[in-house]
């Protein structure tokens, strides 16, 4: 006949080797985590607008010197110190930052510590008050078994990296509005300059043809188309001066000026200001260059986390918890006879698998559409680069044909003048030749402004200083 306590002994073996496998796969399910792979992503070979030029690598400093503007460097020394935008982005990195902290704090032991006194006595008796004191300390401590505290960390992990990232991103676009408002005000001064000269060549134009009214040399149809041009002029320089008032302002309001402040030192935008060359790279290499693909790749992790947060969810969280506390009648006796608690507490969440469920399904859709919009966001980058280097092209050939255009308008203002000095034209020959010299000039005066606002905005969409 078998012997009952040896059934029971292999039992309890048994029992014991079960339990050991049981806490290694706790153990090892804490460890898991979904391994982020960056989704399958098709890039240009090359941009369409590449250009030939090669240049060594540039730092952001280096990149802004390379246009030769003491004024620019110093509106952007200000917008970087100044900005509301930049500030208000450093203020949520802080956040993000705090919000991890905090993260981190919740997954540690938590501690807790409480000191009583008090004192009593039955009423309507002459007795004495009976005086006691207390203290108690105690703890708690989550044992991330399936790996949901992790899981949580590593989700505030990437909010904080895009936050950064969001930062890189406001500082690069407070360069490119800052420079672009510069350029604005220089090509306006650059407009106003001309058209203060244009003004004065227009009255000697019109003083010259009332001398030859008045000396019966030519009709007084001269004379009001004269007078006629001047006014125009007049009524154009105050309209460039209102745009110019509306652009500084603008600038004082990003560098966090009121209207009206004085600005920085900015200079008339020369016919031909410096452009520094650019290699745009490859376009593989955008997705590490850009600060906001950065931080949209950054939160898709963090989306990811969350899944892996709510799986973990549905498993028991089991809690570790201990007191230490004593009593006493005299507060000096608080040390002596000490109880010591220790306890233990399982959650068993899977209760409510339903909602659970649901909760997974929602932070996988979750992830989802943040794999979508990262896609999206991804393929616009590309866009937006290849469209502002295409522009860069167009703007370089327009520049160099406005350029031909404007000295054979100065020729052919020369000419009219000569001619109608002559006596072999009206003045309005004159006028229109001048009219057309000043449309060239102002026309490539807009279009320098413009390729010094695309130079900015490369400068942006390729995620900071172009490099070969």
């Amino acid at each position: 006949m078998r012997s009952t306590p040896w059934r029971g002994s292999k039992c309890l073996k048994l029992w014991k080797s079960n339990l050991t496998v049981l806490g290694l796969a706790l153990l090892l399910a804490g460890c898991q985590s979904t391994p982020y792979q960056r989704q399958a992503l098709e890039a240009p070979a090359q941009w369409r607008g590449a250009p030939i030029q090669t240049q060594a690598d540039m730092s952001r400093e280096r990149w802004w010197q390379g246009f030769g503007d003491a004024g620019l460097l110093a509106v952007l020394e200000q917008a970087r110190s100044r900005n509301p935008d930049l500030s208000i982005a450093l203020l949520k990195l802080r956040k993000a930052q705090l919000a991890a902290g905090l993260e981190r704090s919740d997954a540690l032991p938590s501690l807790s510590g409480e000191l009583n006194a008090g004192a009593k006595r039955t009423l309507g008796e002459s007795s004495v008050w009976s005086r006691s004191s207390g203290g108690s300390l105690s703890t708690s401590y989550e044992l991330d078994l399936w790996g949901r505290v992790d899981a949580r960390l590593r989700a505030a992990d990437q909010e904080f990296r895009a936050s950064a990232y969001d930062e890189a991103a406001a500082r690069l676009l407070s360069d490119s509005a800052a420079a672009g408002l510069y350029w604005d005000i220089a090509a306006l001064k650059a407009r106003q300059t001309l058209g203060q000269a244009d003004l004065a060549d227009l009255r000697r134009i019109q003083a010259l043809a009332e001398a030859k009214w008045r000396a019966g040399a030519t009709s007084e149809q001269d004379v009001t188309q004269a007078r006629s041009a001047v006014l125009s002029q007049q009524a154009d320089l105050l309209g460039l001066a209102d745009e110019r008032g509306q652009k500084e302002n603008a600038l004082a309001l990003l560098l966090d000026h009121p209207s009206g402040a004085a600005l920085p030192p900015i200079a008339a935008l020369p016919l031909e200001p410096a452009l520094p060359a650019i290699d745009a790279g490859l376009p593989s290499r955008l997705l590490e260059r850009r600060p906001d693909l950065m931080a949209a790749e950054a939160r898709l992790r963090g989306k990811l986390a969350k899944v892996d947060q709510e799986r973990a969810a549905f498993f028991p969280a089991l809690k570790l918890t201990g007191s230490l506390g004593s009593s006493s009648g005299a507060l000096s006796s608080l040390v002596q006879n000490p109880l010591l608690a220790l306890g233990a507490s399982l959650s068993l969440p899977f209760l409510e698998w339903r909602k659970l469920g649901l909760q997974l399904k929602s932070s996988q859709a979750d992830y989802e559409l943040e794999t979508v919009s990262f896609r999206k966001t991804l393929y616009g980058a590309y866009q937006e680069v290849d469209n502002a280097l295409s522009t860069r092209q167009r703007l370089q050939g327009s520049a160099r044909l406005q350029a031909d255009a404007l000295a054979l308008n100065r020729r052919s203002e020369q000419l009219a003048e000569s001619r109608y000095r002559a006596g072999a034209v009206d003045v309005q020959t004159w006028l229109d030749a001048a009219k057309a010299r000043r449309g060239s000039e102002s026309a490539l005066i807009r279009l320098r402004q413009e390729q010094l606002k695309n130079l900015a905005d490369v400068y942006k969409v390729l995620g900071g200083a172009p490099s070969a």
